[in-house]
């Protein structure tokens, strides 16, 4: 994915918890259905193997891997976001290599 935020390529490199929202970024190299279960389980103080619902239960992991990969002619796919809940938390994954992470009330 082009355009991603973490130019250090080195997974979730920004954590912010103000307001019980949480920040993360991730790798090129890194599929972003990992990075969503490593950012779930960072927030829940659980295990990335057992966070409670298995990811693909609440969204299709190879659909969101594959949603901001480049385009078949090599050219970055821009804009766009896609939002789904997942326990007790709204997931908002940004095109530019962003995940926000907020509890729900």
């Amino acid at each position: 994915m082009n355009g991603n935020i973490n130019d250090s390529n080195d997974g979730a490199v920004m954590t912010n918890t103000t307001q019980s929202n949480r920040y993360t970024c991730y790798a090129n190299e890194e599929q972003l259905s990992t990075a969503v279960v490593m950012a779930l389980a960072d927030i829940t103080g659980g295990d990335p193997g057992n966070i409670g619902v298995p990811l693909y239960d609440v969204i299709d992991p190879d659909a969101l891997d594959n949603l901001f990969s480049d385009k078949h002619d090599g050219s970055p796919r821009t804009g766009g976001k896609v939002v789904f809940t997942i326990l007790n938390y709204e997931v908002t994954v940004q095109s530019y290599g962003e995940i926000v992470i907020q509890e729900l009330e």
